[in-house]
């Protein structure tokens, strides 16, 4: 009996002010009963996305003397997509004691709304709420329902909940199993990752990338790398996210020769042609961490659409390498486009003027940074003492710590310490090394490097002082190690 006219109404009105008039025409028509037209109208509301969708969608839902099933389920949707559990859960309870049961799909709501709700820890009580209804309605043994619940115990991480419903689970999909591994990896728990994937029944394309990607969020690049070659094994054929994730082991791992087999394979099934940068990206911060500037700017160079992250890496490789020349005229360029430089941009720069040792550069690409709308944080008047420092300013290094509109870090007195060190100024040096002590008493790198000092300018005396007080607090500096392919 639904009028074809009205739903056409419905179809081409896309505000919120346009759907009052078939609203209207349904009220006259009497077909604001039908539980079909009405639960159309409520879901086209709240597809508006306009300011006060969803308090119209009430009202029209509270007009009603028997929604339906689909009408309760659209308004809880509503709720749902604005994370608000709490109010999702109200709508909830006053459905299961009306004449339409919730079904499956309600539960997938309720958990969705809680999984939404950017408040972790006031939507922590309202999740257990729905899972504690889930259980007493019966509908636990959905896979559906169950691995929303898995998903958004991960979300907040609820880690035992969602370990307790899974091990007491007795039908699991691979969905169930993907949920958990990617969730400890993220987390950097590679040891429960790795028991949940070496268990696995049967493992896809998803469970591979998120054990790699787990593996790379703790530094594990070796594992990391025989993984990617457990995939091969397998013959399933890696996505963008995955080789991503390969090559950034590669990177960190100086492996060269693995990385031009990727950059190989990306080039043969056209990956990079397809819009994205995040393969482009990664091939580019590879190169430039093994040493092939020039390979790097090869990959730079082709892509067409650059974003602001591919612009910092291709500047931060060539500050990495002493191109500090190049890296200045980068960012130059990168000005002229559209790609606008970001916090992260004048880091890479000035780093790169400080490597290069061009002070004037250095200097005046800070003081452009607010004219070009970005505000300077520690880590640039770091980058700032660094470079005035290791030209010999060491004063005017000290001028710019003590004049930041911040509190100085570690970062930026030990920046400071560094080019003390670097020139012999002792009287600096002193006050900078002992102000770094406070900051970390239990880095013995601090200790050493005082004592250090001291000891250059002939003060043996203070020098053994400093190395008595690291020996009473029982430290000793770590030596360093390197790993490459």
């Amino acid at each position: 009996m639904a009028d074809s006219f009205i739903f056409s109404l419905l179809h081409h009105r896309r505000h919120l002010p346009d759907l009052r008039i078939p609203h209207s025409r349904l009220v006259i028509s009497g077909l604001i009963h039908d539980s079909l037209a009405a639960s159309r109208l409520v879901q086209f509301v709240l597809r508006s996305g306009a300011a006060g969708g969803l308090p119209y969608a009430l009202s029209i839902f509270n007009s009603l003397s028997r929604p339906d099933v689909f009408t309760w389920n659209a308004v809880i949707a509503g709720h749902a997509g604005l994370g608000s559990p709490d109010s999702a859960i109200t709508l909830y309870f006053r459905m299961r004691d009306s004449h339409s049961p919730p079904n499956l799909y309600t539960f997938a709501l309720l958990v969705k709304a809680c999984h939404k709700s950017a408040d972790c820890e006031n939507s922590v009580k309202p999740a257990k709420k729905v899972h504690g209804q889930v259980m007493k309605t019966g509908v636990e043994d959905s896979l559906v329902v169950k691995n929303s619940l898995l998903s958004m115990y991960c979300q907040k991480k609820l880690f035992d909940d969602a370990w307790l419903l899974f091990a007491r689970s007795r039908d699991l999909d691979l969905i169930s199993w993907n949920i958990l591994v990617s969730a400890f990896g993220k987390t950097g728990d590679l040891k429960t990752a790795r028991f949940l994937f070496v268990n696995m029944p049967h493992r896809n394309l998803v469970s591979w990338s998120a054990m790699i990607d787990a593996c790379v969020r703790v530094e594990a690049w070796a594992e990391a790398l025989r993984l990617f070659g457990g995939l091969q094994d397998e013959g399933i054929r890696p996505d963008a996210v995955t080789l991503a994730s390969v090559l950034k082991a590669c990177a960190h791992s100086g492996a060269l020769h693995q990385g031009r087999w990727i950059h190989l394979y990306i080039d043969r099934n056209r990956l990079c042609n397809r819009g994205s940068v995040i393969l482009p990206t990664a091939l580019v911060d590879m190169y430039c961490r093994c040493g092939c500037v020039e390979a790097a700017f090869e990959v730079f160079r082709r892509v067409s659409s650059k974003d602001v992250v591919l612009w910092n890496v291709m500047i931060g490789g060539l500050a990495m390498h002493g191109h500090g020349r190049r890296a200045v005229d980068l960012f130059a360029l990168m000005k002229e486009t559209a790609a606008a430089p970001n916090e992260s941009t004048y880091i890479a720069v000035m780093c790169a003027c400080t490597h290069a040792g061009m002070i004037d550069e250095g200097i005046e690409i800070f003081e452009s940074m607010k004219a070009d709308g970005v505000e300077p944080r520690r880590e640039h008047y770091g980058c700032l003492a660094d470079l005035m420092g290791r030209a010999g300013r060491v004063q005017k290094a000290e001028e710019v710590v003590l004049s930041m509109p911040m509190e100085p870090q570690a970062a930026q007195w030990g920046a400071l310490m560094s080019a003390c060190s670097m020139h012999n100024e002792l009287d600096v040096g002193v006050r900078v090394g002992r102000r770094l002590i406070e900051l970390e008493p239990h880095d013995a790198g601090r200790y050493v490097m005082l004592a250090n000092m001291y000891a250059d300018g002939g003060r043996w005396e203070e020098a053994m002082d400093v190395r008595r007080e690291m020996e009473e607090r029982a430290m000793k500096k770590e030596t360093g190690c390197s790993l490459i392919e």
